[in-house]
């Protein structure tokens, strides 16, 4: 909503759930494998809170600390192998130094867009990522939402979060199957067993996690385990 109110807050029920979980078990989107990475030095208990999250000005001046950059980035190479990866940034400047330090290790391998990137550039650099011309897409919440790229099998949360709707948002961009890959297919099982035996059976989620004190990080668990209690998450 542009008045950033919050649904819960107008509606007193909701009509329909249709929850990731639901729609990977039922063929439509692929598993998600989750790696949580120690990050050594990051303590993010003293970030402020705002609307159910951490304030993005307090996480991003943690995250784009310049040794926390390369402890953030240097997991990513090891553990994507060659995945196309969506890295979610703490802030359009975080999103930039990220993709430089990426392009220290291999020149040209990441591009990061914000909202301020020309249309037409961020138009290119989409096609070349899907053509796969470079393995890093780097962005501060621009992709949260009408952003469909089914060849993205590493997402990396470097932007750790309270926030269950937005950790489902990142989740989502990289569990789409890959293009026409259940199309057509009428049941959940075949469409299961033609996501398990093509080049995407899974996503693999990244998440960064230190000292987070008084904030309990959202996870992928808590997206999946559906109206399961927090002990059973």
């Amino acid at each position: 909503r542009a008045d950033e109110e919050a649904l819960g807050q107008i509606f007193d029920s909701v009509a329909y759930q249709y929850e990731i979980q639901d729609a990977i078990r039922d063929g439509w989107l692929v598993p998600i494998e989750q790696q949580f990475v120690h990050v050594e030095g990051l303590d993010l208990s003293g970030c402020g809170s705002h609307k159910n999250d951490m304030k993005d000005v307090d996480v991003a001046k943690i995250m784009q600390q310049e040794g926390l950059l390369h402890k953030v980035v240097d997991p990513v190479i090891q553990l994507a192998g060659d995945r196309p990866t969506l890295v979610f940034a703490a802030s359009v400047q975080h999103a930039h130094k990220i993709a430089e330090i990426f392009n220290r290790h291999r020149p040209q391998s990441a591009y990061a867009i914000d909202g301020d990137t020309p249309s037409e550039t961020r138009r290119d650099l989409l096609k070349a990522y899907s053509r796969g011309e470079f393995q890093y897409l780097v962005n501060m919440g621009v992709f949260l939402e009408g952003f469909d790229e089914p060849t993205i099998g590493c997402v990396a949360m470097a932007r750790p979060t309270k926030s269950r709707s937005l950790y489902a948002q990142v989740a989502g961009r990289g569990t789409r199957p890959l293009s026409g890959l259940v199309d057509g297919l009428a049941d959940a099982d075949a469409r299961k067993a033609a996501i398990a035996a093509s080049g995407k059976p899974a996503m693999l989620m990244l998440d960064f996690v230190g000292n987070s004190g008084r904030h309990k990080l959202v996870c992928t668990a808590d997206i999946l385990g559906g109206d399961e209690s927090d002990e059973v998450i």
